[in-house]
């Protein structure tokens, strides 16, 4: 029965001392309408998806923020997020954007 005592005693000891990751992630995706594909409304809808997804990832409480992939569409603009409350691993430096057109 000592041996079963000390098997559980280590146990709740080692799960006691790790510690758990308690980081949270999401993807975040925002699609804004087009009036038209020029490079200003462009420019426009890409700052508001922005705007948008770094507000609710602050309220959510989330500090690190990227762009994971934007998609134009025949209407409307479809910008991927990723939100985190833990630093990234990357140190690659910024991201590439693909944007990729559909019609």
């Amino acid at each position: 029965m000592t041996r079963w005592t000390w098997l559980v005693a280590a146990s709740l000891l080692a799960a006691a001392l790790v510690t758990p990751a308690w980081a949270r992630t999401v993807r975040i995706e925002t699609t804004v309408p087009l009036v038209d594909h020029s490079e200003a409304t462009l420019n426009l809808a890409m700052q508001h998806a922005v705007e948008t997804t770094v507000q609710g990832a602050t309220a959510m409480g989330l500090s690190w923020i990227w762009v994971d992939g934007a998609r134009v569409l025949s209407d409307s603009l479809v910008v991927q997020m990723v939100a985190t409350d833990d630093e990234p691993d990357d140190e690659d430096g910024p991201l590439d954007v693909d944007l990729e057109t559909s019609s």
